[in-house]
């Protein structure tokens, strides 16, 4: 049996003594109470063990599973009365869950059994979001390793039971039961090299709403309903390792397809992918402006070590949109990130080329357990954002981890 807990304190550098700005000043001086759970090995049986509490779930390259959030948002005190509403809420640290694991572990099998109350939201009212599913990753062999995954999460509005705008629906058609089934695997049976990739697939429905889905027509409908959820993605990744050429290169690529629906789309079909919890492009300008959703990610990524201590990675990005977010060829404010009170942005419409990324991230092994690290990133927005709001962003990170 272990217990574990690990406190966080993340804040704006320097807000604490902004006079003007007591919220900023209070949040800055907590200390949250990150990750707080117990492991229980052999629990009631040799091949289980029972992790309960605050804990980090992630699963395959946290395509599905990851953070609580996702990389988007945060719950954390990153955003401050100064900046934009979750502003700088992406680069948090926070992970965890609060949930209950059971892991089988039957070598070479290993089945993951998790129930997570993600939100609780409006005490004494059933509007909680819950996360329940299975993990099950399977090693064929030494070169060979697979996973098969069915997830399933509940949400209502928060704050709602029943329905109170017209026409009146009943409880069961605000619940929003969106279930994701999936696979991934992972050879590395070519030398030096590792090729990865996964399929998932969505089902079930969602409530029409705007505060869950901001870009979608919701309120403005005919009827607020209930719609049925057909939606995909499919990601897959390389990487090749040349421990013997000069300053130790490693090349990288992958693309992502997740599906996306028809803006201000009002059918009984919604075939938009929900991002769920995933834990993929965390620092990076696109992951804030936009949802992970819609699009098509395509990225190219070298490492080359000039010393032993310091390491040197260039990422590209490019971005295509797969339902334009605008009717026909006229601009529309949109919340590209899906997320309500998130930064607007003016969309062109037919235009599916949403932009360019590049980051260069440097990192110095300065001992054995002091790292420094520096990035850069710079997004170029593409034809479809228009031409008043389609300014380059850029951003400049420094990071120091110790570990003790």
């Amino acid at each position: 049996v272990t217990a574990t807990v690990r406190l966080l304190n993340e804040r704006t550098f320097g807000d604490e003594a902004d006079a003007d700005n007591l919220t900023a000043r209070i949040n800055n001086s907590d200390v949250s109470l990150d990750l707080a759970y117990m492991t229980m090995k052999e629990f009631l049986y040799s091949p289980l063990t029972l992790t309960v509490g605050r804990q980090n779930l992630k699963f395959g390259n946290g395509l599905i599973i990851g953070d609580p959030d996702t990389n988007g948002i945060s719950d954390g005190h990153l955003t401050t009365a100064r900046y934009l509403p979750n502003s700088l809420d992406d680069l948090s640290l926070r992970k965890a869950f609060d949930a209950i694991r059971a892991t089988l572990d039957y070598d070479p099998l290993v089945v993951d059994l998790v129930y997570s109350d993600v939100d609780e939201n409006a005490v004494g009212l059933e509007d909680d979001t819950t996360l329940m599913g299975v993990n099950a990753s399977y090693m064929v062999n030494n070169d060979l390793t697979t996973e098969a995954y069915l997830w399933q999460r509940t949400r209502r509005v928060a704050g709602t039971t029943p329905a109170t705008p017209a026409p009146l629906l009943n409880e069961e058609d605000q619940d929003e039961n969106l279930r994701t089934i999936g696979a991934r695997a992972a050879y590395t049976g070519i030398e030096n090299m590792t090729l990865g990739i996964e399929g998932a697939f969505q089902f079930g429905d969602h409530f029409s709403n705007t505060v869950l889905y901001p870009d979608e027509l919701g309120a403005n409908a005919t009827a607020l309903k209930n719609r049925k959820v057909t939606a995909y993605a499919i990601q897959a990744v390389a990487n090749m390792v040349m421990p013997n050429k000069k300053y130790t290169p490693v090349i990288g690529g992958s693309y992502t397809y997740l599906s996306g629906d028809n803006y201000l789309s009002d059918s009984d079909n919604y075939h938009g992918w929900s991002a769920m919890y995933e834990d993929q492009a965390g620092g990076t300008l696109f992951n804030k402006i936009m949802g992970y959703s819609n699009a098509q990610l395509f990225n190219l990524n070298g490492t080359v070590r000039p010393w032993e201590d310091v390491a040197v990675r260039l990422d590209y990005y490019y971005l295509r949109l797969n339902k334009p977010y605008s009717i026909a060829a006229v601009a529309a404010p949109v919340t590209l990130s899906g997320v309500t009170g998130d930064p607007t942005y003016i969309m062109q419409g037919d235009k599916k080329d949403l932009g360019n990324e590049v980051d260069l991230n440097i990192t110095y092994d300065y001992t054995e357990d002091v790292q420094l690290g520096l990035n850069y990133g710079v997004f170029m927005p593409g034809d479809a954002f228009a031409k008043n709001n389609d300014n380059n962003a850029t951003q400049v990170i420094g990071t120091m981890k110790v570990t003790f």
